[in-house]
């Protein structure tokens, strides 16, 4: 599969489940928007094995939707640490002036070492240990901006799809903002 099919496969995925998984939830958008936002933030911190119960705690203490964020942090895997950790730790360097080549390689070794889950995990934290101040700096900072950005998105696009379904529901026309000449008033008041 070339790159551009495999893109467009995973927008397509990705779009399929923010519509029929997260935006078609019965709760606030408010609520939808929060839980995707901490599931982002929760993402960009390097918590490599604690994701998903901080993904939950943060959600409960914030009154978010608890299990809308718990697919976002998947996306940090063994596979992704370069692509996430690599910019946070670059960002965090140039915050405190600091920097050290062997760095990205550490945080590739790390995303190779490990058969299970406890070994992967243990890994990590002993990979990220010289580089620490430096990546969790960045990484606050961009999980902040990314968990910011994530709310608004998420926010006004729940309340775009639902109007466009409460329109197409009631027979409304998809582009005008009228009644369709075969729906009576009686009819909408009912829905």
């Amino acid at each position: 599969m070339n790159i551009w099919r495999r893109i467009k496969y995973s927008a397509v995925k990705l779009e399929r489940f923010l519509v029929y998984r997260v935006m078609s939830l019965n709760d606030t958008p408010h609520r939808i928007a929060l839980g995707v936002a901490v599931g982002i933030f929760v993402t960009w911190t390097p918590t490599i094995g604690l994701q998903m119960i901080l993904t939950l705690v943060l959600a409960t203490l914030l009154k978010a939707n608890k299990f809308v964020g718990l697919p976002f942090v998947w996306i940090s895997n063994p596979l992704t640490f370069i692509p996430i950790y690599g910019p946070n730790y670059w960002l965090g360097s140039a915050i405190l002036g600091k920097g050290d080549e062997s760095a990205l390689k550490s945080l590739a070794k790390a995303s190779t070492a490990g058969s299970n889950w406890m070994e992967i995990t243990s890994n990590w934290f002993k990979a990220i240990g010289p580089i620490f101040w430096e990546l969790w700096i960045g990484s606050l900072i961009i999980a902040l901006f990314l968990g910011m950005v994530a709310y608004f998105v998420i926010y006004h696009m729940t309340i775009l799809y639902r109007k466009k379904r409460n329109l197409l529901h009631l027979g409304m026309p998809k582009k005008s903002g009228h009644h369709s000449s075969s729906s009576s008033g009686k009819e909408n008041d009912k829905n």
